[in-house]
């Protein structure tokens, strides 16, 4: 009977990613700009930096090039497909994992994180490496027990190491995960015996390394290098006074973004979390060894993150959604093992896994800048010219570009004035936000409007609100 509900859900999943992939398409200015300097660079220009200050590594850029290449669809499928790919394939192995356990019903909810979790979803369909990042994760913890990757893991940490960056925190946590599981610690001889052992995980991250060396000297690096940090700057964690409002700042973000963004659902999902701390000295407690693995790579990235090599922020928080939701069916399980709410367990878990699937639908497909259905609400109104901001214009533009027209209509945006003569529409730019119905504040200019009362919200899509001028 479980087998079935996983595979419904599993099938699902898949469907909502087709959908919010290619029926909904939406791009990001990270994405339009990394897709455009994909599109019209060539591969070996791909290997140097990128004149729009995006980066990514060099095997990602690569593969997808030969996708934009070779495939017969409009431009902006292709750019999606790899990441399409990498998103199926995570939600495959987790269910793989799930079937490694005789689809056990601790599994139910943290399935459902996995596939519906808006966050989640929206980023592992992203233009952006992010995607990979996951699956990588998900497919490390699938495999690491096994005497596949015991003898030829070195040639998968090579190339997860060459297509995304958290393979190298991977290769360098999974190390430290080696070392201390099996004592290596204890004398001189086991780690010797170590090193020898592992000589070829120790090598793997070398073509990345060299390749990233030489990146580093080439023109325009050193101007990449300072807009990263400039743009990352709040994301690196402070070793001062405000350590502990980072902190705080970061905990909150990781139980919104990976558990749930209702913020009361979101802070009980995290301290159902708190068991596994409780009985980590345990040795059969339940996903212990991936959970070690896990954090262990977790270290190597936050270590990064204090001598400010690699930041630490929302959109890359995805690798973590595997370590948050094994360490909660591990908690789960193990507060299911006192004998007298024993008996409750298949009424808690249910109940539980339901009200976050309905809590998802809430504020599922999360996106933002959704151009493609802003046409199909300006549809509604009847004119065809409507006045825009500059930054709404600007993101429209973009899109319509990226997409090649595909979706554009014919409209007349005016940049707005003081005489509001010309539409009775305005289009502003809001980012979506991660929680039902939030977005970033409105432009000044339009929120002047707002105050004085001379436009009335009508409507909105992802990333944009409509108003009538009165």
């Amino acid at each position: 009977m479980m087998k079935k509900v996983y595979l419904v859900l599993l099938l699902a999943g898949i469907v909502l990613r087709i959908f919010s992939h290619f029926i909904v398409p939406n791009f990001n200015v990270d994405e339009i700009s990394l897709g455009n300097s994909i599109k019209y660079s060539n591969y070996i220009d791909l290997l140097y930096p990128l004149t729009s200050l995006q980066s990514a590594p060099p095997l990602y850029l690569l593969i997808q090039k030969f996708i934009i290449s070779v495939l017969p669809f409009s431009f902006w499928m292709n750019i999606k497909i790899l990441s399409f790919i990498s998103s199926i394939l995570g939600v495959l192995f987790f269910y793989f994992i799930i079937k490694k356990y005789q689809f056990k019903s601790i599994f139910l909810l943290l399935f459902i994180i996995i596939l519906f979790n808006p966050f989640i979803v929206y980023n592992s369909l992203t233009v952006k490496q992010y995607t990979i990042d996951l699956t990588g994760i998900i497919l490390l913890i699938y495999l690491f027990k096994s005497n596949w990757f015991l003898r030829y893991g070195w040639i998968y940490f090579i190339v997860w190491c060459l297509i995304s960056n958290v393979g190298l925190f991977a290769c360098a946590g999974y190390l430290i995960y080696t070392f201390f599981i099996h004592k290596s610690y204890v004398n001189y001889k086991s780690i010797i015996i170590y090193f020898k052992n592992n000589i070829l995980i120790f090598l793997s991250p070398f073509p990345y390394l060299i390749y990233f060396f030489w990146y580093m000297n080439q023109n325009g690096a050193a101007e990449q290098k300072s807009f990263m940090v400039n743009y990352w700057a709040n994301s690196f964690i402070p070793l001062n006074g405000g350590f502990f409002k980072y902190i705080i700042y970061t905990v909150h973000g990781l139980w919104v973004y990976l558990l749930n963004a209702f913020e009361i659902w979101g802070i009980l999902l995290m301290l159902l979390m708190v068991p596994f701390f409780v009985y980590i000295k345990k040795k059969d407690l339940l996903f212990k060894q991936e959970i070690f693995l896990l954090f262990s790579i977790l270290m190597v990235h936050l270590i990064l993150n204090i001598f400010h090599l690699y930041p630490f922020s929302d959109r890359l928080y995805l690798y973590l959604a595997p370590l948050f939701v094994l360490i909660l069916g591990s908690s789960i399980s193990e507060l299911f093992e006192i004998k007298k709410i024993k008996k409750y367990f298949s009424v808690f878990i249910i109940t539980i896994s339901m009200i976050t699937l309905f809590l998802y639908s809430l504020y599922t497909p999360y996106s933002d800048n959704d151009v493609a259905n802003l046409y199909n609400k300006l549809n509604e109104l009847g004119t065809k010219t409507i006045y825009v901001t500059e930054k709404s214009m600007d993101c429209i533009q973009s899109f319509d570009e990226f997409t090649d027209n595909e979706f554009k209509q014919g409209y007349t945006f005016e940049i707005i004035d003081s005489k509001l003569e010309k539409s009775e529409y305005l289009i502003s730019r809001v980012s979506k936000k991660i929680k039902l119905n939030v977005t970033s504040p409105e432009e000044e200019i339009v929120q002047k409007l707002i105050n004085q009362k001379k436009i009335i919200k009508i409507n909105s899509v992802n990333g944009y609100n409509i108003f009538q001028i009165r």
